[in-house]
Parts: C-alpha cells; structure tokens; sequence
C-alpha cells in the first residue's frame, strides 16, 4: 500500500485499501476475461502474529481474501474469471520481504503447475482463498 496523496485539492488512497482486487473495475471497462493472482494469507503460522503492526496485516489480508471470494462469486457471471491458487500452506507474512526469494520460486511453480493442469482452461474459487488454518 502506498501513502496517501493530494491530487488537485483531492486526498486520493491506495485503492488496496478498499478494492484490492478491482475486478468490478475490469468488467465496467469492458473485460470479459479476468486472470487473478491474489498473495493469499499467512494459513500456516507456526505462532500469532507478534505486535499491533503485525497483527493489523494479517487481518487486513484476511479481509482481503474474504472480499475477493465475494468479488469472485458476485462477478462470475459476468465475465470469465480464473484465479491463480494462492501459496498453501502459507507460513510467513506476505509482508515479511526476507522470504521474497522463497516464495517467488514457490509462486513460479505452483503457478506453472496451474496453467499445465488447465487453470486457463476453468474457472473456480480456490478453496485456498477461504479461511483455513493447518493447525
């Protein structure tokens, strides 16, 4: 997310805040096909996350993904739409930036392993979206 700006007396916010994933936005602009690579949540923490600050993330990225599974279900009726499955287990913040390497490689290959089983070919929810733990 990115600090907010003034734009011609106008105090503008990320739109992350409030439409991460603007697929609402794709389909008024005309899109009829719609791919979607969401970061998921951490689902597999091996303890809470630590602070405030920590805690806030990880909250906002359940909401997140809770939104985008409404977004996913309200609009797939309006355009095609294929959902990259996000990592699972997850087991670090997706804003803990010392595990980028790691979950790059992760990304990358899941993702390949997406398409060459047919991702482009169906569309659906992953359950990975959903709420979940692997406790």
């Amino acid at each position: 997310m990115f600090p907010p700006v003034r734009i011609d007396g106008v105090d503008l916010v990320d739109g992350g805040v409030a439409n991460n994933t603007p697929i609402s936005v794709a389909i008024s602009l005309g899109a009829t096909r719609v791919i979607v690579l969401p970061a998921g949540f951490s689902c597999a923490l091996h303890k809470p996350p630590g602070n405030a600050i920590a805690q806030a993330m990880h909250a906002l990225t359940l909401l997140i993904a809770r939104q985008l599974v409404r977004d996913l279900e309200s609009y797939s009726s309006r355009a095609e739409i294929f959902v990259v499955p996000p990592l699972c287990p997850l087991d670090v913040s997706p804003y803990d930036y010392t595990q980028c390497d790691r979950l790059i490689e992760r990304a990358a290959a899941k993702t390949r392993a997406w398409l060459n089983e047919g991702g482009l070919e169906r569309g659906f929810i992953p359950g990975e979206l959903r709420e979940h733990t692997h406790a």
